[in-house]
């Protein structure tokens, strides 16, 4: 498949220019919400206006100066976000509208970055954006931390604060807003709460999600640095790690972490990397030692034998599928009560998401942008891209069951441009 260069009227049918502009598409705006994002959580300013405004000055530079680059994968994060805005008719209430106004917003931002990633590769490099996706691995593991110390506390935001009651009452709202620090679950018959970290996400799958789509990133920072400073930051980091990790009883958060090890020590090998792979096989046995020292798996049969949450989410698929068949093309346009549970159906993985509240036609495209961009880069250059590749891998499976907010549709973009540009051979080693 080729990838074509070309200026903004391109898009729209005339004769490609294999061109770069001649002012580069500068980095701030990108590297603005990656280093800035503790900031806007204390502010509650990630999604609005953080990130619309972002979104809307990335889009400004490539349309004053002209200028994309459209390889594959964009057709399908832009045709996702006009299907998403179509399926607005689907809306029944002024809450659910809030809410998809919100999915919107997040998905059209994502949709941007990706494509200014793309195109603005002479700045920003590769190691500039591995290094910012790595400091959000920092500061989600400091967020589990902190849910760790501060479990019944929630953070108030200014923008929250502003908010008049109608909207902020919204149980949706209210966690973008008024975050807490953990999630707190009582279900009958459990000996003591579950104390699960999930700052700076509102709940504990979403820090989960985030820990394993970045910790690949952070290997990746790892093999790519020089600096032992950073390095041996990234050591304590993830053995810090260990504790809020433990304490989110994530079943699927510790499998996935293990197959993306198990994966990058694979392609490692077939790289005749020995040394690489000796270390890592190392430090995961002895993390593996630690979690089952601590009593991990002693963990995991509490929280099932009181949670029963394989048994919910199955009877919640079923359902899924079942409303979706009488909603094919545009789905609800949001997540709608439940009709046998307390769980709201359109959750509990995005895929379900997707395909309750867009159809199976949004469904489609944004398995065609994620599958797509991981098949199409699985020839990995170096070991750096190798450790990218796996957060593409356990992100395509993760979906099912884990639900994505900014943080980790961001970063999964942000990993498939870089990828992706290095296939077509647009970007270079660094």
């Amino acid at each position: 498949m080729r990838v074509r260069e070309m200026s903004w009227t391109d898009l729209v049918g005339t004769e490609p220019t294999r061109r770069l502009p001649s002012d580069p598409l500068p980095a701030w705006p990108l590297l603005t919400m990656l280093w800035g994002f503790p900031l806007m959580w204390v502010l509650g300013l990630t999604v609005v206006p953080g990130a619309v405004t972002m979104a809307v000055v990335m889009l400004g530079f490539m349309l004053v100066r002209r200028y994309a680059l459209w390889v594959p994968g964009v057709g399908a994060l832009v045709g996702l976000c006009l299907w998403m805005a179509a399926s607005a008719v689907m809306i029944d209430t002024g809450p659910r509208m809030l809410g998809f106004g919100f999915r919107l917003a997040i998905m059209s931002f994502v949709a941007i970055a990706f494509v200014y990633t793309v195109a603005a590769r002479t700045r920003l490099t590769r190691r500039r954006l591995v290094h910012g996706l790595t400091f959000l691995w920092f500061f989600v593991i400091v967020g589990g931390v902190l849910g760790m110390l501060l479990p019944g506390t929630r953070l108030t935001t200014p923008v929250g604060m502003l908010l008049p009651a109608s909207i902020s009452g919204n149980s949706y709202v209210r966690d973008l807003f008024f975050p807490p620090f953990a999630e707190v679950q009582h279900p009958w018959g459990a000996p003591e709460p579950f104390v699960r970290p999930s700052a700076p996400f509102p709940y504990a799958n979403s820090w989960g999600v985030a820990i394993l789509v970045l910790t690949p990133i952070a290997l990746a920072c790892f093999m790519m640095t020089r600096s032992w400073l950073l390095r041996c930051a990234i050591i304590v980091g993830a053995g810090v790690m260990i504790f809020p990790a433990m304490a989110t009883s994530n079943r699927g958060m510790f499998a996935a972490l293990a197959l993306a090890g198990a994966y990058v020590l694979v392609r490692y090998a077939l790289r005749d990397r020995a040394a690489p792979v000796i270390t890592l096989t190392l430090l995961g046995l002895a993390a593996g030692g630690v979690l089952v020292w601590q009593g991990l798996f002693t963990q995991f049969e509490v929280r099932q034998e009181y949670g029963q949450s394989n048994g919910a989410r199955f009877t919640l698929y079923a359902e899924t599928i079942q409303r979706t068949l009488a909603s094919p093309l545009l789905g609800y346009g949001a997540p709608r009560p439940s009709a046998e549970q307390a769980l709201s159906v359109g959750t509990q993985g995005y895929i379900w998401t997707l395909m309750f509240s867009f159809g199976f036609v949004g469904l489609a495209l944004f398995l065609a942008f994620l599958w797509g961009s991981t098949w199409r880069t699985r020839y990995c250059r170096d070991d750096v891209d190798v450790a990218l590749h796996a957060t593409l891998v356990v992100s395509s499976l993760a979906i099912i069951v884990y639900g994505l907010d900014i943080i980790q549709l961001l970063a999964i973009a942000l990993v498939a441009a870089i990828l992706l540009r290095r296939r077509y051979g647009l970007d270079d080693d660094d």
